[in-house]
Formats: structure tokens, C-alpha cells, sequence
């Protein structure tokens, strides 16, 4: 042994000395495990991100929203996997593409051999407790309610004759009622009246506003602040889901003055919903869940002549696609960023498991976008539309099939074979389409979206839906789906 090997070794003593106080210094540090957070995971209908303050808006539409966003996770370029409720719910809840979860049409339903969110968070013992406004789409029956606790998507009865009516209903023995969606406030009873009953563990909360899908109808509160013309407003007939339907189809046209209402309409529903997400927070505070992790998203988003058209669920452009992406994490204290990178709804679920100390499922897609150092860069970002037969002849063709979006390029694929190619960069609002040979774009991007693109009958993993009764059928009128 040498000298210097001589010079550093302890007396035996000593060393256990030493052990015994790095071991005592490493209990007091590690300290009792962390209880997991509590996770509210928010959807808000039909919501366009260019429409709120924190993606600069000028209209003063989500004071709260973008407080949110100014104290957490901002993601400015967040795309949903399609541009109407059911597929994008779907992979939002699995991590997976539509013509991988099956959820593709009205007749296709969740395929029941991928894990959901809710199932593998109630797996870590988590309470999973829903109180959903779609009671359409995002249903039981359809697939979307495994792994939840407690489920909640309840229509509101009102009068048959009464505006905003979603669904008749027959009842034995009685007489007929309507449905319609419940309105942000009433789905914040709900979710105030079931944290009741839960004692214990952490909670998992989806809440599913439904405003600002059409019809629209804010309170009037809300209305007064963004109504431009008031007295054209009091001329006009109601904005109901039909009446926008009927422009989807082009059976009216609309001159400057009613697009500008309608845009009016949907600027004060999303100060109502807005609103409603602070009461809901203070709703959380009351029950003894203070200071949960957000996750605000949306479905998609909706057109107002952005490209010639109304509605949603017809074209896979911009103003349909890219939704807000909204994390807040309160124990994140000055750890505010502004994510430009592209991400997309598949990433939710893997972000919330990883908040949760849950292992992200083999089966997702999807990232964790707050992993240390991991890049958010280079993967493709796909969105997709399937044939529907029960919207064939009720709103304007659906020719769209798939786009992707490799940062800076966007390919959109027709049905007929033809593409759309834009460059995000100089382009953000897709209004000038770029020769599909153009100099620079991917060559193997249209093979990208078409490598994953299935028609329904030929997708293994969703279950086709039991023939649509006439309720459900009476509801997707309602909502402008159908005539």
C-alpha cells in the first residue's frame, strides 16, 4: 500500500461515524414522498386560440385564461388530431391518432383495448370524477366514460319549444321534454356537488365546457360587452346551431355586418366560460383541492369564412386545428415559459401521468412536455377526417382527409388525391397555398399522414356503433350536424 493510500484511511470508528451521519443527512433530505398533485384536465368546446388574449387577441375575452398562462406552460402552437368533438376527445383521452382509437365517425365508437387516462390515474389511486357538458358525443355508451368514478353528461330539461332545446325526448307515460347542454355555471354545480362525496386520495377532474360551440347564446352581461350592434343583434334571428348549419351549407349569405355578430356571439361566450374557470377554481378551494395542476385545452376550433366557410368538422385549416394549450402548475413558482415548438392534443395524457408519478402507457404516442431536456422538435403532427354518412348531404362536403404538419411546411390532403402545401413561418394563417413541388418540402410528408389515415370500415380498433336511434339523431341536428 502506498503512503498517500495511507494518509486518507479512517480508523474504523470514524468511517461508521461518517456513514451514520451521510445516511441521517440523506433521510432528513429525502424527507415522506410527496402526495401526488390533484389534476384538473379542462376542455372548452369548440374553442379557436387565436380568440383568447394570451395567443394575442385584442379583445379583452380571457382575463383569467391568460393569467393562467402567464404564470405557467403557454404552447403556442397546439394542434388538435381533428377538427370536430369525437376524435379529438378520443385521442386526447388515449394518446392515440383517430384511425388508431377508432372514434372516427358517428357510427364508430372508442375501441375498448386502449388504456385511458382516467384508467391508468385511477390505477395510481387516484378518484377520476367527470362532469362533462357533451352529452352528444363524449358519452358512455360511446366508449369515453371507462376509468371514471364518477360520470356526469346530463342534458338540462327545458321546455321542446324552447331556443337552445338540443334533444327531444320522449317520455313514457308523460310528456315530451327537451335537452340542452348545461352552461359552464351549471357544469360547476355538478363538479361542486360530486367533490362532495369523494374523501381522500387525489383527484382527477374532467371538465368539459360547452360553450362557445353554436348555438350561441352568452349571457347577456357578457353580450353587452362585445356586441358591436346592438340594434342589428335585436333584428337578427337567434344564432342556433341550425341557423349556422344553414350557412355551413351556403343557404344564406351572410354580408360584413352578420359575420362580425356572429364573431361578437362567440367572443362573449368564451368571456362566459372564462369566468366560469375561476369560479371553478374557487368551487376546488371550497372543497378542499386548492391549487391543482390545470390543463387547459380544446377540441377544436371554428370557422368564421376563414377560408369560405362555417361550422367545423368539414376542413383541416389553422383556424379549426391549432387549439390553446394552457398548463398551470402552482408548485412551478417563476417557472412561466412560452413553448413555440409544435405539440399537439396526444401529448395531455402523458404530461398529466408524469405529473402524477405515473408511468407514461407503452401505447402512447405522445410526450411528456416537461421533461427535463427532452426536445419537442421533430416529430409530425397529424390531423385527420373520415367519411361520416349521417353528415353526407347536411353540411358542405367533407373533402379534407388528413394534413400534417412537419414545422415549417403543413401538407393537406383531399380525398380526390389533390394537396395543399403551406409554410407555417411566413404563412401563419394558411391563406396562400404553395405549388406541392415547392422547393424545400418534405418529399415523403404526403406519405406520412397517408400511412396512418384508415377509412373506417377498415380500422380494427374502433367499434362500430349500434344503428343511431332517434334521439341521438334529434340531438345531432340540434348541434348543426345534421338537418
Amino acid at each position: 500500500m502506498t503512503r498517500d493510500a495511507r494518509t486518507v484511511r479512517l480508523p474504523t470508528v470514524s468511517r461508521l461515524a461518517v456513514l451514520a451521519v451521510a445516511s441521517l443527512v440523506a433521510l432528513l433530505d429525502c424527507g415522506p414522498e410527496p402526495a401526488p398533485p390533484n389534476l384538473v384536465l379542462i376542455v372548452i368546446d369548440t374553442l379557436r386560440a387565436d380568440h383568447l388574449g394570451a395567443y394575442g387577441y385584442p379583445r379583452d375575452t380571457s382575463p383569467t385564461m391568460d393569467g393562467l398562462a402567464a404564470a405557467g406552460s403557454l404552447f403556442l402552437n397546439a394542434t388538435a388530431p381533428s377538427s370536430w368533438t369525437k376524435p379529438s376527445i378520443g385521442s386526447l383521452f388515449t394518446s392515440r391518432y383517430p384511425s388508431e382509437h377508432g372514434a372516427v365517425s358517428f357510427e364508430h365508437d372508442l375501441g375498448g383495448e386502449l388504456s385511458t387516462l382516467a384508467e391508468l390515474l385511477r390505477q395510481r389511486g387516484y378518484h377520476t370524477l367527470a362532469a362533462n357538458g357533451n352529452f352528444v358525443h363524449v358519452t358512455e355508451p360511446r366508449g369515453f366514460a371507462r376509468g371514471f368514478d364518477v360520470w356526469s353528461a346530463d342534458g338540462i330539461e327545458v321546455p321542446p319549444s324552447a331556443e337552445g332545446a338540443l334533444l327531444t325526448v320522449e317520455i313514457p307515460e308523460g310528456e315530451p321534454v327537451a335537452l340542452r347542454a348545461p352552461t359552464a355555471r351549471e357544469i360547476n354545480r355538478v363538479v361542486e356537488e360530486k367533490l362532495g362525496t369523494l374523501h381522500g386520495g387525489p383527484l382527477f377532474l374532467y371538465v368539459h365546457y360547452m360553450e362557445p360551440h353554436p348555438g350561441f347564446d352568452p349571457p347577456p352581461r357578457h353580450l353587452e360587452r362585445f356586441l358591436r350592434d346592438p340594434d342589428r343583434h335585436a333584428a337578427a334571428p337567434p344564432a342556433t346551431a341550425a341557423y349556422i348549419s344553414m350557412l355551413a351549407r351556403g343557404e344564406i349569405r351572410p354580408d360584413p355586418g352578420e359575420v362580425e355578430r356572429l364573431i361578437d356571439l362567440y367572443d362573449a361566450e368564451i368571456s362566459a366560460v372564462d369566468e366560469a374557470i375561476g369560479d371553478l377554481r374557487r368551487v376546488l378551494a371550497e372543497a378542499g383541492f386548492a391549487s391543482p395542476i390545470l390543463m387547459i385545452v380544446a377540441d377544436h376550433g371554428e370557422e368564421f369564412l376563414d377560408h369560405g366557410g362555417w361550422f367545423h368538422g368539414i376542413h383541416l385549416h389553422g383556424e379549426v386545428l391549432r387549439v390553446p394549450m394552457i398548463l398551470h402548475d402552482p408548485r412551478r413558482a417563476g417557472a412561466a415559459r412560452r413553448v413555440a415548438e409544435p405539440v399537439d392534443l396526444l401529448d395531455v395524457a402523458p404530461t398529466l401521468l408524469a405529473l402524477a408519478g405515473a408511468p407514461i402507457g407503452t401505447q402512447m404516442r405522445g410526450r411528456n412536455l416537461l421533461a427535463e431536456g427532452a426536445p419537442l422538435a421533430g416529430r409530425d403532427i397529424v390531423a385527420e377526417l373520415h367519411p361520416d354518412p349521417v353528415l353526407a348531404g347536411h353540411l358542405r362536403p367533407r373533402s379534407h382527409r388528413f394534413a400534417v404538419t412537419r414545422w415549417p411546411w403543413k401538407l393537406i390532403a383531399h380525398g380526390d388525391g389533390r394537396t395543399e402545401v403551406y409554410r407555417k413561418d411566413r404563412d401563419p394563417a394558411e391563406t396562400d397555398p404553395l405549388d406541392a413541388r415547392v422547393e424545400g418540402m418534405p418529399a415523403d410528408l404526403a406519405r406520412a399522414g397517408a400511412a396512418l389515415w384508415r377509412a373506417p370500415e377498415a380500422i380494427a380498433g374502433g367499434s362500430a356503433a349500434p344503428d343511431l336511434d332517434d334521439e341521438v339523431l334529434h340531438g345531432l341536428r340540434a348541434l348543426g350536424y345534421a338537418e
